[in-house]
């Protein structure tokens, strides 16, 4: 990758990045690799080209340096290690821990290395397992310390039971209220069937046709479109026979208004969820979207409901399914969450006739329409519908007219009884 960097003659002089110790000098690299000799040697060239290149080095000279210096300053603390592991060894063969006072070895190397516990028992552990020609592998560089450990690390049972009993998945609220911080730890069992099927769920969610976003956000994705399928098979608690409704996610997701704050900033504040998570128009108009709208007065302890306005009933629902067939959008054959959406929304006059309706799968719904600002555009075909880009505002606004003239405007319409001439 940086073989320009030896472009450089051998001979040419070069200024050491600072100034060494005898006994550094005297090493020569002896305990080096074949390979960290070869980053050694594109870290001097680098030195050398940094050096002579003056106030702007190149990039990728500093990316060498980088690299070089990386690599053979870890080497170093590996081989350093790897002598740590043979004196801990050597007092293991004579017992040095029993004839000092030392209830445990691990206490001898606490307490004469002054390291963490941690680390302590990681070298004795590494220090009883090894044979020498292994630590000897450490001390010349042929393996890292950090490797041999990670290899020769044993996972027992009781390990594994601890380690079930610690996972754990927290949902944390940020300051603001905005989002979710998601932390939390799971065995590697538990993980690997998670990652699985959020990678295969997040595959199967995107649509051949639509740009393919990171595996970070696909797996966010995943697990949402995961949770929601869960709560629509919840059943309907105000049926008899159990039997799920068009409303069942009302209860859980609903969104609370703060009159008239939300109304006159456009759901731009004032909106929360029932939980307390501050949220925004587009997600008033997705709860909205699949559910019904309910204006509701709180004055202290007084409530007054002021009545119920439904979106799409039911069997208009299914019909607009049946007659569509799949996701109108063009290209999109996705049948993954069909979902009926309004054409123009209902915030701009829409209505909840079949002609303002039309289908759409989870993806376009749920992430192009509703999270990402797409429209549909009216004028494009039945089954193939035309996706718009959101629409971008300069963030300029016309300046306020003078009361004079708006005096004079008013005059200009003001009716009058007179006749005309």
């Amino acid at each position: 990758m940086y073989d320009y960097l030896f472009d450089v003659a051998d001979q040419d002089p070069i200024r050491p990045s600072r100034r060494r110790s005898a006994a550094e000098r005297s090493d020569g690299g002896v305990f080096m690799t074949r390979y960290q000799k070869e980053r050694q040697r594109v870290y001097d060239r680098a030195r050398h080209m940094v050096d002579n290149l003056g106030a702007h080095p190149h990039r990728e000279t500093e990316d060498a340096k980088a690299e070089a210096g990386l690599v053979r300053n870890r080497a170093r603390i590996s081989r350093a290690q790897g002598d740590e592991l043979a004196w801990v060894k050597s007092m293991l063969r004579t017992n040095m821990a029993a004839r000092r006072g030392y209830r445990t070895p691990v206490d001898m190397v606490v307490a004469l290395a002054d390291v963490p516990r941690p680390e302590a028992r990681e070298l004795v552990y590494l220090a009883e397992r090894l044979p020498d020609p292994e630590i000897g592998r450490i001390q010349d560089g042929e393996i890292s310390y950090s490797r041999m450990l990670a290899e020769r690390k044993k996972t027992t049972r009781a390990d594994e039971r601890r380690i079930f009993e610690e996972q754990y998945l927290a949902l944390q609220p940020s300051l603001d209220g905005t989002h979710m911080r998601v932390m939390g730890r799971l065995g590697s069992y538990e993980g690997e069937i998670c990652r699985q099927a959020l990678n295969q769920l997040g595959d199967r969610l995107v649509p051949a046709s639509v740009t393919r976003p990171d595996p970070g956000q696909r797996r966010a994705l995943a697990l949402t479109a995961l949770c929601q399928d869960q709560l629509d098979r919840l059943p309907n608690p105000g049926s008899s026979d159990g039997s799920p409704s068009g409303s069942r996610r009302e209860p859980l997701l609903m969104v609370v208004a703060n009159n008239p704050l939300a109304g006159d900033s456009g759901y731009e504040q004032g909106t929360s969820m029932l939980a307390g998570g501050r949220v925004g128009p587009d997600t008033v108009d997705l709860v909205a979207c699949g559910g019904r709208t309910e204006h509701i007065t709180v004055s202290g302890q007084n409530i007054v409901h002021h009545g119920t306005t439904r979106t799409v009933k039911p069997s208009t629902r299914r019909a607009v399914l049946a007659r569509d067939g799949g996701c109108t959008i063009d290209g999109c054959t996705s049948p993954y969450r069909l979902e009926v959406h309004h054409i123009v929304p209902r915030s701009r006059g829409g209505d909840h006739t079949p002609h303002n309706l039309t289908t759409l799968c989870w993806w376009h719904h749920h992430v192009a329409v509703h999270r990402r600002g797409m429209r549909i555009d009216p004028t494009s075909p039945p089954r193939r519908r035309r996706l718009l880009p959101p629409q971008a505002r300069c963030g300029h606004q016309p300046p306020q007219p003078d009361p004079h003239t708006l005096e004079l405007l008013r005059y200009l319409h003001h009716t009058t009884n007179r006749a005309p001439p």
